[in-house]
Parts: structure tokens; sequence; C-alpha cells
């Protein structure tokens, strides 16, 4: 049954539409985002979509479902799979035990260590579904390891693609949560709540622009 449930994922995760997968490990939770875009002229697919229970655990022991967003734009439509784990239940994760032929999340020491066995299965299961996925993970722990292929705003990206899928692996160490600086503080809280400063920043110069021109106005009444 899990297999069955992966194929159906993968199938409309990565045919014919940008795919983003996503794992914060944040304090003591851990965040999996999976974010895919399709065109809005693929009716079918996004009807199979919307009728899918998409799990984020699906095994002997619990089955639970991602939460889910979708957003119908004008060209595209976009749907988002969240769920968040405890540090004890993220090795039930479907979509990473699926995707490797062994995978892990333990804690040794004070340490936390994510890895893989060697070889990304979800390029090509039974037929040919994408030529790129990056998989991030991004964190606020001290990383001790790790063997990202890149490294970005305290996120680690790993690029996948058919020619190294069969060789890629992942691993990462997490020590402790790293002490944040004031200034740091000051621009996560800018960036987590970005849009109501954008909205913010956008009345007050329309404020100001409206006062000026009031002003400027006034004072060619007077002048006459």
């Amino acid at each position: 049954m899990r297999k069955i449930i992966c194929v159906l994922i993968l199938t409309l995760f990565l045919t014919g539409c940008d795919v983003s997968y996503r794992l914060e490990f944040i304090d003591e939770d851990l965040t999996e985002k999976i974010s895919l875009t399709i065109p809005i002229n693929e009716e079918k697919s996004i009807d199979q979509l919307k009728n899918l229970k998409i799990y984020a655990i699906n095994n002997s022991i619990s089955q639970q479902l991602y939460n889910v967003d979708y957003n119908e734009g004008l060209f595209n439509f976009n749907a988002q799979y969240i769920y968040t784990y405890g540090k004890e239940s993220f090795r039930h994760a479907l979509y990473a035990n699926e995707c490797f032929e062994a995978f892990s999340f333990v804690q040794e020491d004070d340490n936390y260590i994510l890895s893989t066995s060697e070889g990304f299965k979800c390029m090509s299961l039974y037929y040919y579904f994408a030529d790129n996925i990056n998989i991030e993970i991004k964190t606020n722990h001290v990383v001790i390891e790790n063997n990202a292929d890149q490294f970005d705003d305290n996120t680690y990206i790993w690029n996948i693609n058919n020619e190294n899928a069969n060789s890629k692996k992942i691993y990462i160490k997490f020590g402790e949560v790293k002490e944040r600086n004031f200034f740091e503080k000051i621009v996560d809280f800018i960036k987590d709540n970005k849009t109501i400063f954008i909205i913010g920043g956008t009345v007050v110069l329309a404020g100001s622009i409206i006062v000026i021109y009031i002003v400027v106005v006034s004072k060619k009444n007077n002048e006459i």
C-alpha cells in the first residue's frame, strides 16, 4: 500500500510540474514542505491531485495526512503539502523512506544525524519523472558535518539530477540550537513578516505621496 501511494504522489509531483522539497529543523520540530506548480491547462492532473489522500506517514504504527494548501492562479495551479514531525516521528517520514533504500534520523549524544543510503530513487521509478530536484534543509542548529552541494542563508541544498541520482546521498549532523544575537533576531523577524512590512511600506509611501501632493496643491492655491 505504501508503494502504491508513493507512486501516485511521485507521478503527480514530478511529471510536467515544478517541485520543491524543503525540510526545516527549527528548535525541536522538523517541518516538511513539498510544493509543486502545475500549468493551469493540466486539468486532469489537477483533479487527480485534489482527490488524492497524500500521507506524510503511512505505516503499521501511524497514518498521518499532509496539511494541504491549494492556490489556483491565472496560469498555474500551486499545491503545498506541510507536515510537522517531532524528533522521534521524523524517521517514519514516507517521502524520505521511499526515495532512499535506507533513511535514518537518530540521536547521537546531544547531536542528531540525518543520513541516507546512496541512490535517490524518485527520479524514475517506472518511467521518467524529472530532470532536476533540489532537497533543501534549513536549520537554526549548529551543523557539525554535511555533504551538501550548496549553502545559503542557513539552508543546505543537495542538487539531484539524472546524472548523479544513482550516487547521491544525504548526510547532515546537527548540534545544539545556535544562539542568535539581537541583529539576527531582527533580520529573522523581518523575513518572517516581510508581507506585512511590504504592505506597511506601501501604505506609508502612498500616504507620503498624498500628503506631499496636498501640500504642493495647497501652496499653489495660496500663491494664486
